[in-house]
């Protein structure tokens, strides 16, 4: 009877550890997904591009890079208006 347990505690412990390992790989390949194009986007506003590793920390870091992008003066400058004739 005391074997059984432990060996079903194992079973158990292990599920455990294989459902960690499949969420922290699921969590870096979307972090990459979200990271690289994040960089490029900072790299053109002028910002250091390892700003996106912010990106890493859930939910703050996304809040973080979203509010330097909206609230802070870009290094690189505005984008030149489009002057658009009336039709």
């Amino acid at each position: 009877m005391e074997r059984r347990i432990e060996s079903s505690l194992e079973a158990g412990l292990a599920l455990l550890f294989s459902l960690g390992v499949g969420l922290i790989a699921i969590y870096a390949v979307a972090s990459l997904v979200i990271i690289v194009p994040v960089w490029r986007i900072l790299r053109r506003a002028g910002f250091a591009g390892a700003l996106s590793l912010l990106q890493l920390i859930p939910v703050v870091g996304t809040l973080l890079v979203l509010g330097i992008l909206a609230f802070t003066p870009w290094p690189a400058g505005e984008a030149a208006p489009i002057d658009r004739e009336p039709t």
